[in-house]
């Protein structure tokens, strides 16, 4: 049998949490198959929908939906982040998903996880008594008894934004991927770069993006080659332990050596 509750606020919410072990949290339930035992609602509650846009970063309710973000518009979202929403599924889709489910959903990244990663979202989490800040890049699960509240999205000035799905359209299989990169340069200096991956496996290389930093551009393909092969050793360690096919990792590689190609 089925427990299903609904809550008209964020303290109902998080009461319903303490008092409910095991209790799960839902939105959209595009991609909840099957539904938890003992699950709450949260959609349609104001705070957990909003949208506020500041100088230098945008905060986004978890409830938030993807036409909803999308709706903002490509001149105030960063790229990459506006051409991954509108590579999600459809119309019909995108206004029933939210971004909390998309960051949240279990043992599979989703489409937007690889974006953000790339600009260091930050995830706000609360219980009754307590808020926790979480980069996602340390995230992995919603702390127990705890509810994400905001995606805090960091905007960021990059002369190259490039995004990429990797996998079958319109569905998420374990050949599914996404893939992030971002970079700035000033006279022929490449200042800062950012990729990231994420599927079954996330990743992020913070030694490339050091070692990167002040790198004199053009690349040539031996830098480019060389720059490959470090991201495929990184890459293997963070995915010694999960299964992922060759052809993913190629694809991904083949990402990697364009979006350097890029770099004129």
């Amino acid at each position: 049998m089925k427990t299903v509750l609904w809550a008209k606020n964020t303290n109902q919410v998080l009461r319903q949490l303490k008092t409910n072990k095991g209790l799960q949290i839902v939105g959209g339930c595009t991609r909840t198959n099957p539904l938890p035992d003992k699950i709450i609602s949260v959609r349609g509650i104001p705070e957990l929908s909003s949208i506020n846009r500041h100088e230098r970063f945008i905060d986004v309710g978890p409830g938030t939906t993807l036409a909803q973000l999308l709706n903002v518009g490509s001149n105030h979202l960063p790229p990459v982040l506006f051409e991954a929403l509108n590579s999600i599924a459809n119309p019909l889709i995108r206004n029933i998903a939210t971004i909390g489910g998309n960051i949240c959903s279990k043992d599979h990244k989703s489409t937007l996880f690889a974006p953000l990663l790339a600009l260091n979202a930050k995830l706000e989490f609360k219980n009754e008594s307590e808020t926790k800040n979480i980069s996602i890049h340390n995230f992995k699960e919603i702390p127990e008894g705890f509810l994400l509240t905001n995606i805090r999205i960091p905007y960021m000035d990059s002369d190259l934004s490039i995004f990429r799905r990797i996998g079958p359209d319109n569905q998420i299989t374990q050949d599914s991927a996404s893939f992030a990169f971002l970079a700035s340069t000033e006279k022929n200096t490449l200042i800062n770069v950012r990729l990231a991956f994420a599927g079954v496996v996330s990743f992020t290389s913070k030694n490339l993006e050091n070692i990167l930093s002040g790198q004199r551009l053009p690349l040539t393909q031996k830098d480019i080659i060389g720059i490959q092969n470090y991201v495929a050793e990184e890459f293997n360690e963070a995915a010694v332990d999960v299964m992922i096919s060759d052809v993913v990792k190629q694809q991904f590689l083949n990402l990697v050596r364009y979006s350097f190609e890029q770099l004129l």
